[in-house]
C-alpha cells in the first residue's frame, strides 16, 4: 500500500497532486479560519495568537526555509546525480545542523521571551504581553519539527516523491482544527497554538513515513566543512534574507494593526490566507512541481526547455489567477460572509475583512508569478538577484504600511502589499528576460488577450446575477461563484486557450493516480 502512493511520479501528475492537495489544503485551511472566527472572531484574542506566530517563523525562515527553497535541491541534486554517498552526506548535514542551530535559537528565545515580547510591542498592555510569551514560547518547538519536516519534504522532492510533501499541508491545518475542536472549552485561544504543534508533529510524521521509500538514510555523519554544505550555506544567506525582510513585514502589520483598530491584524491574516488561497494553488503548486524539472534542464544544458517550462507555467498560472483576482475583487464581501460570517464574527468583523481583501485581490497573480521566477534564478543557483529585488519590494511594502496605513486606514496594508509585489515582478522580469532562449512572445501576448475576454465575461455574469431573488443569501453567493466560474471557463473552451488542454491532461493525470 505504502509503494503506491510514496513513490517517483511525472511531472503531468506532480502538477495534477500538487494542485489537488493544495486546493484540499486551502479549503481545510478556510475552515479552520471559520472555527477560529467563529470561536474568536476579530478581537484582541485573535491579534494575540497572530502576534505569537512571529518568533516561531523568524526561527524557521532564518535558515531552514531560505536554505531549502533556493539552495539545497539543486545542490542535492547535482551530488545524488553524481556520488550518492555525498548526497547522502550533505542531507545529514544540512538535517542535523539546521535542527541543532533551531533547537538552540528556540531554547534561547524561551528563556529570553519575557524582555523579548514587550520590546516588540512596547504599545500593548501588559495581559497582553502575557498572553504572547505564552502562546509563543508554547510555539516554539513547531519551528524545530518543521526544521526536520521541510529538510525531508526538499530530499523526497529530489527523488520526485511529491504525495507527503503535498499532504502534509493538509494534516497540519487538520492538527490546529482538532486543538480548536477539543480543546477550546478548556484552553481558550491556547487551544490553536497547541493545534499548531500537533499540526506540525503530522506534517512531520507522514513525510518520515515517506523518506524510508528512497534511499535516504539518516546517520551522523556530519561535515560542516563538506564543499556542499558550504555552497548551500553560500545560496542560502540571500534567501534567508529575504525571509527575514518578510517577516520584518509581518511584524510591522502586526504591530501598525494592533495600534489602529482592534481585530486589524485578525482581520489582515483572514483576508491574506483567503488571498493566498489561488496564490497556493496554482502559483505555489505548479512551480514547485516544475522546479526539480526546471533544476534538471539546467544540469543538463536545454535552454529551450528551461525557457519552454517556465513559459508554460507562467501562462498556466495567470490562466487561474487573473480571474480569480477578478472574481475575488467583485465577490469580496459574499466571500467573507461564505467563509466566516457567524458567532463572534459580526458585520463588523465582516466589514473591515472584506475591504482589506478587495484590495489584497490585486496581488495574486503578481505573486503567483513571483514564486515561478524566483524559482527560475534559484534553478541556475542565482540566489543573489531576486534577494536585492525581494528587499526592494518588501522595502516599499513596509515603508507604506507605517507610514500610510496609519493615516489612510487599514485597507493600505493590502494596497501597500500589491503595489510591492507588482514592482518586485517587473523587476525579476527584467532581470531574468536574457536567461530566456526562445521565449514566444507572440503566444503569450494571444494567451493573455484570451484569459482578459475570458474574465471580462466571467465578471459581467457575477455582477448581472447579484439579486436571483433567492432568500438564501449565501445560497446566492454560491451559485454566483459557480456560475462565473462556469462562464470563464466555457469561454475559455470556445476561444481554444491552450491552457485548456492542459487543465484536462492534469485532470486526467489526477483521475488516473
Amino acid at each position: 500500500m505504502r509503494k503506491k502512493f510514496f513513490k517517483p511520479i511525472k511531472i503531468g501528475s506532480a502538477t495534477a497532486l500538487i494542485a489537488v492537495a493544495s486546493f484540499l489544503s486551502y479549503a481545510i485551511g478556510l475552515i479552520r479560519d471559520r472555527i477560529i472566527a467563529v470561536n474568536f472572531g476579530t478581537t484582541n484574542n485573535t491579534d494575540i495568537y497572530n502576534a505569537s506566530f512571529l518568533i516561531p517563523d523568524m526561527l524557521f525562515n532564518l535558515f531552514i526555509a531560505g536554505a531549502l527553497v533556493a539552495a539545497f535541491m539543486p545542490v542535492f541534486s547535482q551530488y545524488l546525480a553524481k556520488d550518492k554517498d555525498e548526497a547522502f552526506r550533505v542531507a545529514n548535514t544540512v538535517l542535523t545542523g539546521g535542527t541543532l542551530l533551531i533547537g538552540l535559537l528556540s531554547i534561547f528565545a524561551f528563556i529570553f521571551m519575557e524582555e523579548i515580547i514587550p520590546f516588540l510591542f512596547p504599545e500593548a498592555p501588559l495581559s497582553a504581553h502575557l498572553d504572547i510569551i505564552n502562546m509563543t514560547r508554547l510555539m516554539l518547538p513547531s519551528a524545530v519539527i518543521f526544521a526536520i519536516s521541510n529538510t525531508l519534504g526538499n530530499i523526497l522532492m529530489c527523488y520526485k516523491h511529491f504525495f507527503s510533501y503535498a499532504i502534509s499541508p493538509i494534516l497540519y491545518n487538520l492538527g490546529i482544527i482538532l486543538g480548536i475542536i477539543f480543546l477550546s472549552e478548556r484552553f481558550g485561544i491556547y487551544s490553536a497554538a497547541i493545534g499548531v504543534i500537533i499540526g506540525a508533529f503530522f506534517h512531520a510524521a507522514i513525510r518520515i513515513i515517506d523518506i524510508f521509500m528512497t534511499e535516504y538514510r539518516y546517520k551522523t555523519d556530519v561535515d560542516f566543512n563538506h564543499s556542499g554544505f558550504k555552497k548551500i550555506i553560500r545560496l542560502m544567506i540571500p534567501k534567508s534574507i529575504s525571509l527575514i525582510a518578510w517577516q520584518i513585514n509581518l511584524y510591522i502589520f502586526a504591530l501598525v494593526g494592533m495600534r489602529i483598530v482592534e481585530g486589524g491584524l485578525a482581520a489582515f491574516n483572514f483576508a491574506r490566507n483567503i488571498q493566498s488561497f489561488a496564490v497556493s494553488l496554482f502559483g505555489i503548486s505548479f512551480a514547485t512541481a516544475v522546479f526539480p524539472y526546471l533544476a534538471s534542464t539546467v544540469n543538463e544544458a536545454k535552454d529551450q526547455q528551461y525557457t519552454a517550462h517556465i513559459q508554460k507555467t507562467i501562462q498556466r498560472i495567470l490562466f487561474f489567477t487573473i480571474p480569480s483576482m477578478a472574481g475575488i475583487m467583485v465577490l469580496s464581501t459574499p466571500l467573507v460572509e461564505l467563509i466566516l460570517s457567524g458567532g463572534v464574527f459580526d458585520e463588523n468583523s465582516t466589514k473591515l475583512t472584506s475591504l482589506i481583501l478587495f484590495y489584497f485581490a490585486l496581488s495574486i497573480p503578481f505573486e503567483a508569478i513571483v514564486h515561478i521566477l524566483a524559482r527560475s534564478f534559484y534553478a541556475i543557483q542565482n540566489t543573489l538577484t531576486p534577494m536585492i529585488l525581494n528587499l526592494i519590494a518588501m522595502g516599499t511594502i513596509a515603508a507604506i504600511t507605517y507610514f500610510v496605513a496609519p493615516i489612510y486606514g487599514v485597507e493600505w496594508f493590502s494596497i501597500g502589499f500589491s503595489i510591492g509585489i507588482g514592482l518586485q515582478v517587473i523587476l525579476l522580469i527584467i532581470f531574468l528576460w536574457p536567461k530566456l532562449k526562445g521565449f514566444d512572445v507572440r503566444n503569450f501576448f494571444i494567451s493573455l488577450s484570451k484569459i482578459a475576454l475570458c474574465t471580462l465575461i466571467m465578471t459581467t455574469v457575477i455582477l448581472s446575477t447579484e439579486d436571483m431573488g433567492l432568500q438564501s443569501i449565501k445560497l446566492t453567493h454560491i451559485l454566483r461563484i459557480i456560475l462565473g466560474t462556469t462562464a470563464y471557463f466555457s469561454a475559455a473552451t470556445i476561444l481554444k486557450s491552450d491552457e485548456v488542454s492542459g487543465i484536462k491532461y492534469i485532470i486526467s493525470r489526477a483521475f488516473k493516480k
